[in-house]
């Protein structure tokens, strides 16, 4: 029951959704930190193509995903005021 318990503390109304109003309806805010994410992993890709570092990367599709999966944890981490 304990157990049970502590798993459904989770569930609790105390902490609120993290969701975000924009224009009347109430966003997810892990879907504005992926938005995010891509974002800034479009902009680190123009960087990298104007350095001609882009030419080099091993595996592109590969490397830009996991920037743009870091990106959207690290503007998650902010915002739930982790990092």
């Amino acid at each position: 029951m304990a157990l049970f318990s502590l798993v459904l503390a989770g569930c609790s109304a105390t902490g609120g959704t993290p969701a975000v109003p924009i224009f009347g309806s109430f966003f997810p805010a892990w879907i504005i930190c992926a938005v995010g994410g891509i974002i800034l992993a479009v902009i680190l890709r123009a960087v990298l193509i104007a350095l001609r570092i882009d030419e080099h990367l091993p595996a592109p599709p590969l490397v830009y995903l996991c920037l743009a999966v870091s990106g959207g944890i690290g503007l998650w981490m902010i915002w739930s005021g982790v990092a």
